[in-house]
């Protein structure tokens, strides 16, 4: 397997360059920045602002959702090949990464995992698929995002030193609002989730989850699975299943109907407009949605 050529905060500090590297001069007077999906362009976008000579551009569609199974599209193809570089989030959420450095060999990426705080990729009662070591869908614990961001700052900071101070301040804006938000802890109450993103609200917020109810697209639980998740929620006297705005509502709600709990319906900021507020405003929603909830 070809060794992904990260950049790393190890490697960046080489690039000595006066100004923005000539490498993306040849055909473009700005640094063609690439992200490859909407949570990582939000954060990229509160690091970037309104630097000069930068274009941000979102690989995947906002709609797109997590990268799991991602399949690169010809329209993706061309924006890595006029990349340079590409923003990841890491953690395995990227799994096409291999096929893509075999096709842009010179492809420059900036990892944003180093650092974060990663929860263990666990069993789920219902899952087809997705493996990684760890749980990759860091941004949803408000800390990580500020490590990501931070990432993100330090290497465009050193491939771009005349835009250093920009993205500096920029950054620690960010990072400044992210400290501010209210993250509330609730002690340990239990919760069963049906994002796999949501299982960083244990850090974000002391829950105990329980277990992720993961499922892959078009797909449902046989009535033996689902018999078994509506025990298991009665016996561990589960209140609170927290779902995304999406099929796993449908699947929760009727497990809800059997067990008394009550469902919410959180946003794990994988689609949505290109508003730099976008992060923020959406991590105080989900807070003022869990206080609303049985859990206060």
């Amino acid at each position: 397997m070809k060794k992904l050529r990260y950049i790393l905060l190890s490697v960046i500090i080489a690039f000595s360059l006066s100004a923005c590297s000539d490498s993306y001069k040849a055909e473009s007077e700005n640094l063609n920045v690439v992200a490859s999906f909407y949570p990582i362009y939000i954060i990229a976008q509160n690091v970037i602002g309104d630097a000069e000579g930068i274009s941000l551009e979102n690989m995947a569609q906002p709609q797109t959702g997590c990268l799991h199974d991602y399949q690169l599209s010809s329209g993706d193809m061309r924006k890595l090949n006029q990349a340079d570089l590409f923003i990841v989030n890491g953690g395995g959420m990227e799994s096409f990464l291999d096929n893509a450095l075999e096709l842009f060999p010179d492809l420059n990426i900036i990892d944003t995992s180093e650092g974060v705080t990663k929860l263990d990729e666990p069993e789920h009662e219902h899952s087809e698929g997705h493996s990684h070591e760890s749980n990759p869908h860091f941004w949803m614990h408000p800390e990580n995002a500020a490590v990501q961001a931070d990432n993100i700052c330090k290497a465009l900071s050193a491939i771009c030193p005349d835009n250093a101070e920009v993205f500096k301040k920029n950054t620690a804006s960010f990072i400044e609002r992210i400290n501010s938000l209210e993250c509330p802890d609730f002690g340990h109450k239990k919760a069963v989730v049906f994002n796999e993103a949501y299982e960083y609200l244990e850090l974000t917020y002391g829950l105990d989850i329980e277990f992720c109810v993961a499922m892959d697209e078009n797909q449902t639980p046989s009535a033996k699975e689902l018999a078994e998740i509506i025990t298991n929620v009665k016996s561990e006297n589960i209140r609170l299943l927290i779902a995304a705005d999406d099929a796993s509502k449908v699947l929760a709600d009727t497990i809800a109907a059997e067990t008394d709990a009550e469902v919410i319906i959180l946003d794990p900021v994988l689609t949505g407009d290109y508003s730099q507020d976008r992060y923020i405003e959406a991590m105080k929603k989900n807070t003022s949605i869990l206080k609303g909830s049985v859990l206060s």
